[in-house]
């Protein structure tokens, strides 16, 4: 099987890579599909996340472009997503004008929580987005740096007050992936779980956390406006200003990324105008903005290698919340 996620002996590293098919499917230009009278969205979280950012930019984008009229946004939040999972495959199955947002961070909770249910019940259409992690601390916290959390974090790692987003997601993971790194037991970190970026930040402007881990691109704002600061950013290299963990002594790396699920029972046709409007949006200009504005590396990939990648990543998923004690 080709793994599209690396395990790294040095210190767990989970890379969501862009392979040669997902650039190639990036340079098709097809002629774009009629469009669309109406279509759903299902974020399986609350309004204010990474999911409901990616289904928002999403749905502008494809108004803005015509290849949709209108767009309606649904929220089912919890427990990182299962809760929607379920919701989606038993409500919308058969209906081809409804779309699922989920990701690496579904995958996790899946193996977290054992749900009954896996992305098995669901087509995947196409992933859409990749996004680094940033750690994040209140804009009066006496920690400095990155070091200084790491030296923290190996002298007296239970009193640190992490917080991150849902249970057995992409941010859980990085917290444990860091507490390996450091040659540090991870069932000794504390995490406490939120369902949008927006409560995490202000948990952390109140002071009820010591340490925030995030996506980029939903805690931009804070970063910029000083409302919170960044350690560290995630990705292999330094990035947007930050560090990266690597350059700090911390041997990890992690990448969130994020697409659209059809539900059970549609036609090969209907996954298939699914799949083309996808492409399309992926070729629009208004696209190409929000993934710039949202600093998004735009990792698109459709059919058989996101079908494989989405197998090989719960798998993934499951290898590493068992090796990081968290599941």
């Amino acid at each position: 099987m080709k793994r599209r996620t690396i395990l790294s002996a040095s210190g767990l590293s989970l890379l969501a890579g862009t392979p040669m098919a997902s650039l190639a499917q990036n340079k098709a230009k097809a002629a774009p599909p009629p469009p669309l009278d109406f279509l759903r969205l299902l974020v399986p979280a609350s309004q204010g996340g990474g999911w409901d950012q990616t289904a928002r930019a999403m749905g502008g984008a494809l108004q803005a472009s015509k290849l949709v009229d209108k767009v309606e946004y649904e929220y089912k939040p919890g427990k990182g997503g299962v809760p929607g999972l379920a919701y989606f495959v038993e409500k919308y199955a058969r209906q081809p004008n409804t779309l699922m947002l989920g990701g690496m961070v579904m995958l996790g909770a899946i193996a977290l929580n054992r749900a009954p249910i896996d992305m098995s019940r669901v087509t995947p259409v196409a992933r859409l987005t990749s996004d680094a992690l940033v750690i994040l601390v209140p804009k009066n916290s006496k920690l400095r740096s990155q070091a200084e959390l790491n030296a923290r974090i190996r002298s007296d790692a239970a009193s640190i007050r992490f917080g991150g987003g849902s249970a057995g997601g992409v941010d859980h993971m990085l917290m444990g992936m860091i507490g390996r790194a450091l040659q540090v037991d991870p069932t000794k970190l504390r995490y406490q779980a939120f369902s949008g970026g927006g409560e995490l930040v202000a948990a952390l402007q109140k002071g009820e956390l010591d340490v925030g881990i995030s996506g980029y691109s939903e805690a931009m704002e804070a970063i910029n406006s000083g409302a919170v600061r960044g350690l560290a950013i995630s990705s292999r290299a330094d990035a947007a200003g930050l560090r990266s963990l690597r350059s700090q002594g911390v041997a990890t790396d992690l990448a969130n990324w994020r697409g659209v699920f059809a539900p059970p029972g549609l036609t090969a046709a209907q996954t298939e105008r699914l799949t083309q409007l996808a492409t399309a949006l992926n070729s629009s200009s208004a696209w190409t903005a929000e993934l710039q504005k949202n600093r998004w590396t735009n990792a698109f990939m459709t059919g058989k290698p996101f079908a494989e990648l989405l197998e090989t990543e719960q798998t993934t998923a499951r290898v590493v919340l068992h090796l990081l004690k968290l599941g």
